[in-house]
């Protein structure tokens, strides 16, 4: 299965005035990942942002980052209080398959649990008040479990995958973020591209891993890399994924939800 990864600026926080703007955003961007199920998200500094600054918006991203991606029956165990997250109780739920979980426990509920270590063994939380005993092949972290006897508080870890949401990764410079990423079938979008048919769209099928570029509010892909000596037809792909808009600019956040449909389109209809 293809690898779906993207990057995207961390100025698309510059143009927002508070942290509930902010908050939105990030959030926004986070839903959109999770809908797709993208494996990797990338944020880059752009040229026009200092260092400062973009450091400023890569603490405020993994900060919530974490909030809205630890399971919501384990937050308040897990996520430490922080004037970051001022806002983040107004937000809609991201509602990740594994999140939706019963209150009540029963012998084989399967659930993903917090596993830690504690003395010669290991225990788990099962939510942000409830401690069991973790028996089978256990591991430090976030894990599958099965509820065994919840009269005894015991579960079993199970070697099982589940999607956690998108792996954070950050870059100080556009022209290194490509540099790191050379494995991948790299894809730009600007509104100077063209328009991808869907033959181009599935071949994206015959790669391992695809990384999908995206500008800044005020910057398109072009200038951007221009600006740190990079050629963006040489990358890969240049690829206009909103033909015929009829606005000024597109928001970034809104150029994700457009061409990760289009690719998850494709993708699945290669596969039928």
């Amino acid at each position: 299965m293809t690898e779906i990864d993207v990057a995207i600026p961390t100025s698309i926080l510059q143009v927002e005035s508070t942290l509930l703007l902010k908050t939105l955003r990030i959030h926004q961007v986070a839903r959109t990942l999770g809908i797709f199920g993208v494996s990797k998200a990338f944020f880059y500094k752009d040229f026009e942002t200092g260092l400062t600054e973009h450091r400023e918006f890569v603490g405020l991203i993994r900060k919530q980052w974490e909030y809205f991606y630890t399971p919501p029956y384990l937050r308040r165990r897990l996520v430490p209080k922080s004037p970051l997250l001022k806002h983040v109780g107004i937000l809609p739920p991201l509602r990740l398959d594994w999140f939706d979980v019963p209150r009540g426990l029963k012998p084989g509920d399967e659930r993903v649990g917090y596993v830690f270590r504690k003395g010669g063994g290991f225990k788990v939380y099962v939510d942000s008040s409830r401690v069991f005993n973790a028996t089978g092949d256990c591991r430090e972290g976030l894990a599958v479990i099965r509820i065994t006897d919840p009269e005894g508080k015991t579960a079993e870890c199970l070697d099982k995958d589940f999607y956690k949401g998108p792996e954070l990764r950050f870059t100080d410079s556009f022209k290194q973020l490509v540099e790191e990423n050379r494995d991948a079938r790299i894809v730009a979008t600007s509104r100077y591209g063209r328009v991808p048919g869907f033959q181009e769209l599935s071949s994206l099928a015959s790669s391992n891993r695809v990384l999908i570029l995206f500008g800044s509010p005020r910057r398109g892909l072009h200038d951007i890399a221009r600006a740190e000596g990079v050629v963006l037809e040489e990358l890969g792909d240049v690829w206009n994924t909103v033909p015929g808009q009829r606005v000024k600019t597109v928001r970034t956040e809104e150029a994700l939800i457009i061409t990760l449909g289009l690719v998850n389109h494709a993708l699945k209809l290669k596969r039928i």
